[in-house]
């Protein structure tokens, strides 16, 4: 009974049950990205000049991360937020009332959902980018979920509080 319990909970929750600690290193540098998530599949890395890209997904859940030469002047999470947002935020696709936008001390953070049509049925994509200036580099950290439940919300909560950079 007991193994039958664990299984519909696995099969309910899979992403939820399954969080691991994943810590990217960032090629020519001397700290890493670490994060919570469900587990991560079809990991890929790119690299061009001092610039740094990765992605990987989990069932409905997506990351991609970016790490580059600033691309306009200054050197905090606010000026790394306000070079990328314009463009980001110009999807049309972009439900504008689901917009929120955060700071803190490690990151500024855009939550927002995406509307698009599949099939002729209307599918909304959960998104959230983490802007972030640090050791000379900015980063932008962006995941989604694709039709996203209540319970996928935990991880969105926990990602937020493990998403860290350093050594």
């Amino acid at each position: 009974m007991k193994k039958l319990f664990v299984f519909i909970v696995v099969i309910m929750f899979p992403a939820i049950v399954f969080a691991e600690n994943v810590k990217v290193n960032i090629p020519g540098e001397v700290w890493r990205i670490s994060f919570d998530s469900p587990p991560l599949s079809q990991k890929q890395e790119a690299r061009r000049g001092g610039d740094y890209a990765f992605e990987a997904t989990s069932d409905r859940f997506n990351i991609s991360l970016f790490v580059e030469q600033p691309q306009g002047k200054g050197d905090t999470h606010k000026d790394c937020y306000n070079f990328y947002w314009p463009m980001a935020s110009r999807n049309p696709r972009i439900a504008k009332n689901t917009i929120v936008i955060t700071s803190g001390d490690k990151y500024y953070r855009g939550q927002y959902d995406i509307i698009a049509e599949f099939k002729g049925q209307p599918i909304q994509q959960r998104n959230v980018n983490y802007y972030i200036a640090f050791g000379g580099k900015w980063i932008d950290v962006h995941i989604s979920i694709i039709e996203p439940t209540k319970e996928d919300e935990k991880i969105f909560v926990t990602f937020d509080k493990a998403l860290s950079y350093g050594c």
